[in-house]
């Protein structure tokens, strides 16, 4: 039996499991005298925990998907180049290097193309300016 309900959940028992805080804990096919799974925590594989206790103190138990073999792992990095490039999901380096350099450098900015400053306008440094007597109008 690989499979165990507990509070309406059924755990495949054949993948391991992490909890809330990111412990991993795996069955290893032992069971205690009430019929419940003994977990274990990889760093601690001499205090197995039945499965309730750790779904009620850590939980919920999430399931780790399996993780892929060597060969998934080559399988996924192992792709034919020149039918990549052939498909057009490749660029050479001299095409990327086009699209990324601006055509023509940007222009500098000079004093002419900024707003004039608000102190510099009649509100209310003008108004300012009257007070200390420095405009007569």
């Amino acid at each position: 039996m690989t499979s165990f309900k507990h509070d309406g959940v059924v755990f495949d028992l054949t993948r391991s499991f992490v909890d809330v805080v990111g412990v991993e804990w795996e069955w290893r096919g032992q069971w205690n005298e009430a019929g419940e799974p003994l977990l274990v925590s990889p760093g601690l594989p001499d205090s197995p925990v039945p499965l309730p206790d750790v779904y009620r103190d850590h939980g919920p138990l999430i399931p780790i998907s399996p993780r892929p073999s060597a060969a998934q792992y080559r399988a996924a990095v192992d792709v034919d180049y020149a039918a990549t490039v052939a498909a057009g999901y490749v660029e050479s380096p001299a095409a990327f290097g086009a699209r990324i350099t601006p055509a023509a450098p940007a222009p500098a900015l000079t004093t002419h193309h900024l707003n004039p400053s608000p102190m510099e306008q009649t509100g209310f440094r003008g108004f300012l300016n009257t007070i200390k007597g420095a405009r007569r109008g």
